[in-house]
């Protein structure tokens, strides 16, 4: 099963990178029509941005990759991201102060809480208080495209839902 954002894997066409990868010169590879999704990857371990980009580097996204509060604060301010994927705790702040952020903007990107120690505390945690999901690591590749993809899916619609209304009330 190909998730939202997932090529086949017979498809041969090249994805898009991270700018981390961009920044190295490697040459930029992107998707027929543009990047279907966009996502950033928060984590202090090295690790995490590892595995998560070649977890998706079948998939027709873009991602960013932020180290600390501070970077992901940048991104998400230069940024129009789909869905933010972040370790629980960071050395600088935790993911309940991402999302406080994001509660402040117009069309926020659905959280997608990391975690080594993610329990059902933690899930119902992020849920009640407005994440998308927790994510466990080590991460499973199939659910880290299967969430990141129904994430990214969701934000999009609802996206097209805003401008939609927003359109409506011009017209009227």
């Amino acid at each position: 099963m190909n998730d939202v954002f997932t090529r086949p894997e017979h498809d041969s066409r090249p994805t898009s990178q991270t700018r981390a990868s961009q920044a190295k010169g490697k040459e930029a590879r992107d998707c027929a029509d543009g990047p279907i999704a966009t996502i950033l990857l928060v984590s202090h371990l090295v690790q995490d941005h590892i595995d998560l980009r070649r977890i998706l580097e079948r998939t027709c996204c873009e991602t960013y990759e932020a180290h600390s509060c501070r970077e992901a604060l940048a991104a998400i301010a230069e940024q129009d991201l789909d869905a933010v994927l972040c370790e629980a705790k960071l050395p600088d702040c935790n993911w309940r102060d991402l999302l406080e952020v994001f509660s402040r903007t117009e069309n926020p990107p659905y959280l997608i809480v990391t975690s080594r120690l993610a329990d059902e505390r933690l899930w119902a945690e992020v849920l009640n208080l407005g994440g998308y999901d927790v994510l466990v690591k080590p991460f499973d590749a199939q659910a880290v495209r299967h969430v990141v993809g129904l994430a990214c899916g969701h934000h999009q619609e609802q996206r097209i839902r805003m401008v939609a209304e927003a359109n409506a009330t011009i017209t009227r």
